[in-house]
């Protein structure tokens, strides 16, 4: 199978250690209160728009390509749209991930005007009891279809996300549906985390391991992008890495605090505080990752489900407190991925 310029360059930039990919939270402050949501706010003041600037300009300089601005939410920033332009100005492929909410004509409009990669919009059901009962808060699913809808009236390029907990995990396909129907790809996981300061709170709403066998037998899941687990061997040209955080992809907290990955809180350093470019090179905690090989894990590389396993560090970190340790919920979902490739 021929691989995509993505590919190519993802594996590219993990060699070299190009930080390629950013995800970068803008905010922590949302509209929503989605029950699964992995965020936990802290009283600190979050960036300002000159800091983030400041910020975009440290990344285009290091080689930066992929942005993937999120949150929270980030239309509540009044600033969201003099930061997305600047960052359009300094070349980056953007990707906005949103709840929908806030989105109405004019947002819809500007939004198009800045031709993003791509638009990632969550639904968790078409059954309005459902999708609001996750949001906790009333009207958020016609909203949000509504803002998909005029997306795609506009030929932005729109991704539905699913996240299937236990409240929805029967209506996945109905929402597959409403994408297939509206022009919109789909993405759905069932992999739900602790909140980023450890709380496993979100773990509560985790499916059981009869639906997880289920879902990764649909065919609308297994012909979606990450469906087919990598194992922990080489990642082609990338090398003998565990995954892409610290290779060539990092996160931004709103409070410029820099971790590997959105999901593997280990602090590596505050951009308030340093450089960029002096902790994606320099920060003992980045080193620590990335010098941690797949063939040097002392369980997970000797377990007969290496072929099947989706690892993941960052949750191995968040559920045992040590990213080279095995992650539960990795080593149920290559139990199941086994059975089904085997038949069982």
């Amino acid at each position: 199978m021929q691989r995509s310029l993505f590919e190519r360059l993802r594996e590219k930039a993990s060699q070299k250690k190009i930080p390629l990919v950013c995800h970068f939270d803008l905010t922590y402050q949302c509209n929503l209160k989605c029950v699964h949501c992995y965020v936990a706010r802290e009283e600190r003041p979050e960036l300002t728009t000159s800091e983030i600037k400041d910020i975009l300009d440290q990344l285009a300089e290091v080689g930066t390509l992929y942005l993937i601005l999120s949150g929270g939410e980030i239309f509540i920033r009044e600033d969201f749209f003099e930061i997305a332009e600047y960052a359009r100005r300094l070349h980056f492929a953007l990707k906005l991930m949103t709840n929908g909410t806030l989105i109405d004509e004019e947002v819809a409009d500007r939004v198009a005007a800045l031709y993003p990669d791509l638009v990632s919009i969550s639904i968790y059901s078409t059954t309005p009891e459902i999708h609001d009962g996750i949001t906790l808060v009333p009207g958020s699913l016609v909203r949000t279809i509504g803002a998909a809808k005029m997306l795609r009236e506009r030929a932005v390029k729109l991704r539905i996300g699913d996240v299937l907990i236990r409240q929805n995990i029967n209506d996945y396909q109905k929402v597959y549906q409403l994408a297939q129907s509206i022009g919109a790809s789909f993405q759905g996981d069932p992999r739900v985390t602790p909140r980023n300061n450890g709380d496993p709170f979100p773990l509560r709403f985790q499916v059981n391991e009869d639906d997880l066998f289920r879902v990764w037998a649909d065919p609308i899941f297994s012909a979606q992008p990450g469906y087919e687990p990598e194992g922990l061997r080489s990642h082609g040209d990338g090398g003998d890495i565990l995954c892409g955080a610290a290779h060539m992809s990092f996160y931004v907290s709103p409070y410029g605090d820099i971790y590997p990955c959105v999901q593997f809180p280990i602090l590596c350093g505050n951009l308030r505080n340093d450089f960029f470019e002096e902790i994606w090179y320099h920060s003992l905690q980045m080193l620590k990752v990335r010098s941690t090989s797949p063939s040097r894990l002392p369980i997970c590389s000797k377990c007969s489900l290496v072929e099947y396993c989706r690892t993941c560090p960052g949750l191995a970190y968040l559920e045992e407190g040590d990213f080279r340790a095995p992650s539960k919920t990795a080593c149920m979902e290559a139990r199941i991925i086994r059975n089904i490739k085997e038949g069982g």
